[in-house]
């Protein structure tokens, strides 16, 4: 932290070079110490030549006065914004409230870590669908099974897992079948870098979106997670987990609003006549493959088999059981199950 502290009376050719020497890094500028007074960075030099105050023998009228900062009290509570804000700004300097006092110093792994400390846990186990052929993904996934192929340098399983891992699950359960030897060689390595157990489970033949369940079915907890390996949810899974928990739902599904154009003119006739809408607009809620489901459920599946997500649904609908959606912003999902989704994917941040 010493090394990105200036006094506020720091001579201006010395902190030219102590932030080329830091690659840029903003420096804090205190007073006595440790009162915060603001920042310093190249864009404050680069302003300070345009008004012909880089001569200044020291960097007093060069750096910014108001600069952005937080008060410790209130970190806990900001820190979702704050990861947003720290690939601006590199770091953000912490501040007593009372004294007024510099504490720390964050950039963005102190601010991923400290998010990762402070997020309550799910402490269930999550399953992971990774069994399909990923037709819609051809040519890639002749190459790759779906799960591997990458985005910013990283497998789309990868990704799941990492998202998951803050929220400390119990268990990770993955159902293979096609290019599974390929794949559970990744998720071997894979085991490696986690501190949440994974277990694999090889379907012998297809089973479906749903039918690899089954295989399951005495290893699960009462409520678990249930994902498909094409939907990259980036959302707080406790407060999903406590909606579904508190509305004592048997099934939640996870749900995103999606805008939607018609290509064509639509015509329609009601009790008012003919109606003509050219290329209408719809904004509709869609499922993102995102489900918590309630153990006893699986005890309506009476034979082993193939079986899809949806049919699973029907049978849940027609036993009356508790269904329900957790809607999130279309913003915190990526869908790659698509190539035409997935191209895009890899230049999207998240």
């Amino acid at each position: 932290m010493k090394e990105l502290i200036v006094d506020h009376n720091y001579p201006t050719s010395k902190a030219i070079n102590k932030l080329h020497k830091l690659r840029g890094r903003t420096l804090i500028v205190v007073k006595n110490k440790y009162f915060f007074k603001g920042i310093l960075s190249y864009y404050d030099i680069r302003k300070s030549i345009l008004n012909n105050s880089i001569t200044k023998k020291t960097i007093n009228q060069i750096y910014n006065k108001k600069s952005q900062f937080i008060y410790k009290e209130n970190l806990n509570e900001k820190i979702k914004k704050l990861k947003n804000q720290i690939k601006e700004l590199a770091i953000i300097p912490v501040i007593d409230k009372k004294t007024k006092k510099l504490v720390d110093i964050l950039d963005f792994k102190k601010i991923i870590n400290l998010s990762n400390k402070n997020q309550k846990k799910i402490n269930c186990d999550v399953v992971i669908m990774a069994g399909g052929k990923g037709t819609r993904l051809k040519p890639y996934t002749e190459v790759l099974p779906k799960p591997m192929l990458p985005i910013r340098n990283k497998p789309i399983i990868k990704h799941i897992v990492e998202k998951f891992e803050k929220f400390a699950p119990k268990s990770f359960y993955i159902t293979l079948n096609y290019k599974s030897k390929l794949l559970n060689t990744y998720i071997n390595e894979l085991k490696t870098e986690t501190d949440t157990a994974i277990k694999t489970i090889t379907e012998k033949v297809p089973l479906g979106t749903f039918g690899g369940i089954t295989l399951l079915k005495h290893k699960l907890n009462n409520n678990f997670i249930l994902t498909n390996c094409d939907t990259i949810i980036d959302y707080n899974y406790y407060e999903i987990l406590s909606s579904h928990l508190k509305k004592k739902n048997d099934i939640t599904i996870v749900t995103a609003k999606k805008n939607f154009t018609i290509p064509y003119g639509l015509c329609e006739v009601n009790n008012r006549g003919f109606i003509f809408k050219e290329k209408p607009k719809y904004k509709l809620n869609v499922n993102t493959g995102f489900y918590i489901i309630k153990k006893p459920c699986l005890n309506l599946i009476k034979k082993k088999g193939y079986l899809d997500f949806n049919e699973f649904l029907e049978i849940c609908i027609k036993k009356k059981k508790k269904i329900n959606f957790f809607q999130i912003n279309s913003n915190d999902w990526i869908d790659v199950g698509q190539k035409e989704k997935y191209q895009s994917s890899i230049k999207k941040k998240f």
